[in-house]
């Protein structure tokens, strides 16, 4: 709960504030077909299970209680939240998804085919078009409304696990959209959507908000980003003995640490080096296996390459980068850490001209969002090592 100074609180026209965090539930086991479900009690798939996981990890305060529908793809969340902040859980059919009736668990293809003037009907109309047998959105949508109002929450924080139709109807209730605009909210299966309630109106905190280390497999290949003295060495390091897994050390700082003096070389030197730390990397991670963390990425690689103005011969650059990209989705995670949260020493290594890093930071990020923002995770202006390696395993499930 937000934790006003008196000032504020003086001002307020009242303290009355719920906190209201709406979990929707993780995907169902549908084999594969889109369907015509709300009722129909279908079971979380594989997918499911990791974002229920995510979810029953997140960041929350103790809650003052935990809502649930009962159908068992939310109470599956519903149980290990009450778990976990040992509360009672209370669940009710008052927040089930919309009663599809005859459509009840048949594949919408199967459905248009044999009742496209019924399905037409249904999406040209769907807070009033009823299918068959079943109830109407706009039905749905009050008995979530009267729950509300009759469930009368005090204050404090509350977990509710339900359904994308009953956030949507409890969004559109209490931010004023009228009800035959609620398919504008798609919250993602998975995801948290957080409201606050008070006398004065609403406010949306959050929006279908996914925890990020469900988008993507358990980390075990992870690769470091960034331009120098940015700490990636000292936090993959330690990042890799957590994990139990080699740390693959870039090569270029050894080379650097042997004396090579960068400015000493001509252009084809520095395209050859780049080139052969690149053909390195790739041999060291194909020897560490499963997983690694790496003080590079093949993103860094490309970066470098561009760095330098390797753009001639274009068939040789097209090769290159083409490669380095590719090889991005090899990757588990790619960290990002941020530029200019530690100042540049000269260590007779590293440049330490801050706007020299800043360029090559800036093309390397601008890389990592182009070619592989499906795996990017950018690490806040953390200091502290101890709470990077909090804030990665948070936001990724290194197992």
């Amino acid at each position: 709960m937000p934790k006003w100074d008196p000032v504020t609180l003086n001002e307020l026209p009242s303290r009355r504030l719920v906190d209201l965090h709406l979990l929707r539930h993780g995907r169902p086991d549908t084999k594969g077909v889109r369907r015509a479900y709300g009722h129909t009690d279908y079971p979380l798939s594989a997918e499911g299970l990791r974002q229920t996981e995510a979810l029953a990890a997140l960041p929350l305060e103790r809650p003052r209680g935990i809502i649930t529908s009962d159908l068992q793809r939310c109470q599956v969340l519903a149980d290990r939240l009450a778990e976990r902040f040992d509360i009672e859980l209370h669940a009710t059919a008052a927040l089930r998804e919309q009663f599809m009736g005859r459509w009840e668990g048949r594949p919408w293809a199967e459905i248009n085919t044999e009742d496209p003037v019924g399905t037409h009907a249904y999406w040209d109309d769907y807070l009033n078009a009823r299918p068959p047998g079943g109830e109407t959105w706009g039905e749905m949508a009050g008995r979530v409304i009267d729950w509300f109002e009759d469930a009368d929450l005090a204050d404090g924080s509350w977990l509710v696990v339900t359904h994308i139709g009953v956030i949507r109807a409890l969004l559109s209730h209490h931010l004023g959209l009228p009800m035959d605009e609620a398919l504008r909210w798609a919250p993602a299966p998975g995801s948290a959507t957080n409201l606050l309630l008070a006398d004065a109106g609403a406010v949306l905190n959050s929006l279908g908000a996914v925890p990020l280390h469900t988008r993507l497999p358990p980390a075990r290949r992870i690769a470091l980003s960034g331009s120098a003295g940015i700490g990636k060495t000292t936090l993959g390091r330690r990042l890799a003995a957590e994990l139990g897994v080699p740390f693959i050390e870039e090569g270029m700082r050894r080379r650097l640490e042997g004396g090579l003096q960068m400015h000493r070389t001509t252009r084809e030197q520095r395209r050859d080096l780049v080139r052969e730390l690149w053909e390195e990397q790739l041999e060291a991670e194909a020897a560490a296996g499963e997983g690694f963390v790496a003080d590079r990425s093949s993103i860094d690689f490309a970066a470098f390459w561009l760095h330098y103005r390797f753009t001639e011969p274009e068939d040789d650059a097209d090769g290159f980068l083409t490669r380095t990209f590719a090889h991005a989705a090899t990757y588990d995670r790619i960290v990002l850490l941020p530029f200019g949260v530690f100042p540049l020493i000269a260590d007779g290594i590293r440049a330490t001209n801050p706007h020299l890093q800043r360029l090559y930071h800036g093309l390397v990020h601008g890389l990592l969002v182009e070619e592989a923002s499906d795996r990017l995770v950018e690490l806040p202006a953390i200091q502290a090592l101890d709470e990077r390696i909090e804030w990665l395993k948070l936001n990724f499930a290194a197992d």
